[in-house]
């Protein structure tokens, strides 16, 4: 349809009108047609959308809201702007409409349309990904923290490299809390590895040396070293110089002189700084806000434990205490910083669902950066939000101010016999799954076209976890369509993470995984979105 000259070589602008038959969206198509006058009767060639049509569109279908920078220079200084005005609409055509002659009249054409519902469109709302619009005042015990488990690894736990740039991939994905793994080395200088396994060693100063210049690339916010140390006396002292070398003034030393001393500064506070989490050895000189303690001995002294103090769970330890005393443990994660940690028996690098832990106010979940499993999705939607800055807000009922005992086990029931709810206002989520557009193959198949169909489950307190699928369309990946809404009854938003998984159906074998994308609830955009 293309090749005008048959000559089976487009050029440029055949190019263009094969590149837009190829991405011509009939989903979109039918969109406009509810919206244009007498769209039934228009092609997908000739249908447009004057300006009343769109401003109409974007109002009541989806409550559009975009954002408005102050200057061009800066990215930080921006307003958000509901579209009530045909200029701000004219603004938007001017700005996606490719056809000159269409732009100058008003118009948008279906490609204008599928240029428009990109970025700022999307399902996200972008300012939630794009900037740190959270309070960061606050102590880091209202925070949950971005954190990794054995970070040095690149695979399993039991063989492969200790690799500095484990550190940097983790750091580069978000992550503000990175755990190093201390073992005396030859020479007098220490090395980084996995306890006793065939992983080999590296050493402790050339990963240090190496993450420096990335703390800071993708947040300004604090950097925790976990320093599980192993190493004697002598090490530890080098450990503490090549630290202070390296790190310079970044390291806090000292603790801050502007800060209330029976709480933990916040974040803002810590901007640009590395804090050290370490059993009080030798080394501990260096803990200053974060020393690390086993919750046994937290828990026979808590009266007496302070703001400093953070406990290390291990995985089947927190399930213990959750359901032994999950009041008090909640209220003991108000005073102190948490950190949960996968099971040692998990060598396979698998990881723990951090949902509970989170629903606990844990602050610190480890997880293993280097598997990019099921799990490892619902840490990158947490963490997302607030500009991917590696903290993010617990709710009211999680933090020190609110009096109300809170107790996720109270919130098992169905939604249907669910008592009522005095710590959120419920939501119904409603999602409508439209299409898919040049969905790839899974890793595991090369051969056969996909047969995709789309899984959109609920993260969060007990009652809020529900799931539900469309039907699989059949070897089509290129443009398949569904048309199929799903409704959820949400009765805590802030805690509920809503996740998409796209598979590919297999009637012999297991489903294949092809893309997933999640995000708290509490940031989606209503109307007609699209993620990539």
């Amino acid at each position: 349809k293309a090749d005008k000259s048959g000559k089976e070589v487009l050029t440029s602008d055949e190019f263009i009108t094969f590149f837009h038959v190829l991405t011509r969206r009939k989903d979109l198509y039918a969109i406009m047609q509810q919206y244009v006058k007498d769209g039934d009767k228009q092609s997908m060639d000739s249908i447009s959308m004057n300006i009343d049509e769109l401003l109409y569109f974007l109002q009541n279908s989806q409550n559009q809201t975009i954002i408005k920078y102050q200057s061009n220079e800066s990215t930080s200084d921006y307003s958000l702007v509901s579209i009530t005005q045909r200029e701000q609409v004219q603004k938007l055509i001017d700005e996606f409409e490719t056809d000159v002659e269409l732009q100058e009249n008003g118009q948008l054409s279906l490609n204008g349309l599928n240029l428009l519902l990109s970025d700022d469109f999307s399902l996200m709302k972008p300012w939630c990904s794009r900037h740190i619009y959270q309070d960061m005042t606050r102590p880091l015990t209202d925070y949950y923290i971005n954190t990794s488990h054995n970070t040095y690894l690149f695979t399993n736990q039991i063989s492969g490299d200790s690799n500095p740039e484990a550190y940097n991939r983790a750091l580069c994905a978000g992550c503000r809390a990175v755990e190093i793994d201390c073992y005396d080395g030859a020479n007098g200088r220490p090395i980084v590895k996995h306890g006793y396994t065939l992983v080999k060693p590296c050493l402790f100063e050339s990963i240090i040396r190496f993450i420096e210049p990335n703390l800071f690339k993708t947040s300004p916010y604090p950097v925790i070293l976990d320093l599980e140390n192993h190493c004697s006396i002598e090490q530890q002292h080098e450990m503490a110089r090549i630290l202070k070398q390296v790190l310079g003034d970044r390291l806090v030393t000292e603790l801050l002189t502007t800060n209330d001393s029976s709480v933990l500064p916040s974040p803002e506070d810590l901007k640009y700084k590395v804090l050290i989490r370490v059993i009080e050895h030798d080394l501990g000189k260096l803990f200053i806000y974060f020393q690390n303690i086993p919750y046994l001995q937290y828990e026979e002294d808590k009266d007496n434990c302070s703001c400093c103090h953070s406990p290390n769970l291990a995985e089947k330890h927190f399930d213990q205490m959750s359901r032994n005393d999950p009041i008090n443990l909640i209220k003991q994660t108000r005073k102190s910083s948490f950190r949960m940690y996968p099971d040692g028996l998990r060598q396979d690098s698998s990881n723990p669902n951090p949902i509970n832990a989170w629903n606990f106010g844990i602050h610190m979940v480890a997880l293993n950066f280097q598997n990019d499993d099921l799990i490892m999705s619902l840490s990158y939607g947490k963490f997302i939000d607030n500009g991917g800055c590696g903290y993010i807000l617990k709710p009211k009922y999680l933090i020190n101010q609110y009096e109300n005992k809170f107790n996720p086990f109270d919130y098992l029931e169905k939604p249907s016999i669910l008592r009522y709810n005095i710590f959120e206002y419920s939501q119904r989520l409603i999602i409508t799954i439209i299409s898919g557009q040049f969905l790839s193959r899974s890793n595991e198949t090369t051969r056969d076209i996909p047969d995709p169909y789309v899984v959109v489950s609920t993260h969060g307190i007990s009652c809020d976890q529900q799931s539900q699928r469309t039907k699989f369309i059949e070897n089509n990946g290129f443009d398949p369509l569904w048309n199929e809404t799903f409704q959820f009854n949400i009765y805590f938003p802030q805690m509920c993470l809503v996740r998409f998984d796209i598979y590919d159906y297999d009637i012999f074998t297991k489903d294949d995984r092809i893309a997933y994308f999640c995000l708290p609830m509490t940031t989606m955009q209503t109307g007609n979105v699209q993620r990539n």
